[in-house]
């Protein structure tokens, strides 16, 4: 078998044209330097330089060799770097399917930081439904899912995270000027509501409900970026997701605590049958890291 340090002795020879530099620029003596040599010639069953008044003069089966070894240490010299990026979680490829809210909303801004000082490191990002991204997630299509509304599946884990609710306003609603908003304060006021279908509807049905107040829903949406949109127009007041209402701070909308204290539950789907990578470890721990902000304690 043919060893790499065979092949660098071989190629720093041919590079500095002598036994006694290849030596410095191998860091090792120049014996053994020469039983390299002469162990690669034994290996290959062929002479790579004729020995003429003390120097070693290329042959022209060297000099025909030069250029694949060339190449064949530079591809391994690649491989070992990459290793040590992969190992630093600095190369390789993460698939991340994810709720369209979601995805304009904190994942842009996680994936930017995250890639800030990772040159080698690529990203394929799809949103869909919570129901497409479990089914994408189980069939291992991606490497982290993020969704709402999550029932269970066999082949996919899952995590919940609590994510801290706020009431998004005009700066004219008359609420404004409240520090806190309660249901009560929101009876028979117009209201901004997430689709019926959505647990997180009936979280606040239940609230309104349990103080005594009026529920009045006048546009529905599957969005919490939507129904800042049309609370910042002044269309009516929404309960949302406190990642959602912080990209509209400082342009027109308003937000204000909500109690009773309403969690938006968000959760991370990962295959069950598919090992994470390092770098899959390293993007879950700044993803979380993320999320502090934002979710209840």
């Amino acid at each position: 078998m043919i060893r790499l340090r065979q092949l660098e002795a071989f190629r720093a020879v041919m590079l500095t044209g002598g036994v006694t530099q290849a030596a410095h620029m191998l860091h090792i003596s120049q014996p053994a330097v020469s039983k390299l040599i002469s162990s690669l010639e034994q290996t290959m069953g062929i002479p790579l330089f004729e020995r003429r008044q003390g120097r070693l003069h290329p042959t022209h089966e060297a000099e025909f060799l030069i250029g694949e070894i060339d190449r064949a240490i530079a591809s391994l010299e690649h491989i070992a770097q990459l290793t040590e990026d992969i190992r630093n979680q600095k190369a390789g490829h993460l698939r991340i399917a994810c709720l369209p809210g979601f995805a304009t909303s904190l994942m842009p801004e996680v994936v930017a930081g995250f890639l800030a000082d990772r040159e080698k490191v690529t990203m394929s990002i799809q949103t869909r439904s919570s129901a497409r991204v479990r089914e994408w997630i189980a069939a291992q299509q991606y490497d982290i899912g993020v969704a709402d509304e999550f029932e269970g599946h066999r082949a996919v884990i899952h995590e919940s995270v609590n994510i801290r609710t706020v009431c998004a306003l005009s700066p004219q609603h008359p609420l404004a000027a409240q520090k806190v908003i309660r249901p009560e304060d929101l009876s028979g006021m117009p209201m901004i509501i997430q689709d019926r279908g959505n647990r997180f509807y009936h979280l606040v049905k239940q609230a309104f409900d349990d103080a005594g107040a009026i529920l009045v829903p006048r546009v529905e949406v599957r969005q919490f970026a939507t129904a800042c949109i049309l609370a910042k127009k002044g269309v009516g007041a929404a309960i949302v997701s406190s990642i959602d209402a912080a990209e509209y701070a400082g342009r027109g909308l308003i937000t204000r605590p909500f109690e009773p204290s309403l969690p938006f539950r968000l959760d991370l789907l990962y295959p069950k049958y598919h090992p994470r990578s390092l770098l899959l470890q390293e993007f879950i721990k700044y993803f979380r890291e993320s999320l502090q902000p934002f979710t209840l304690s």
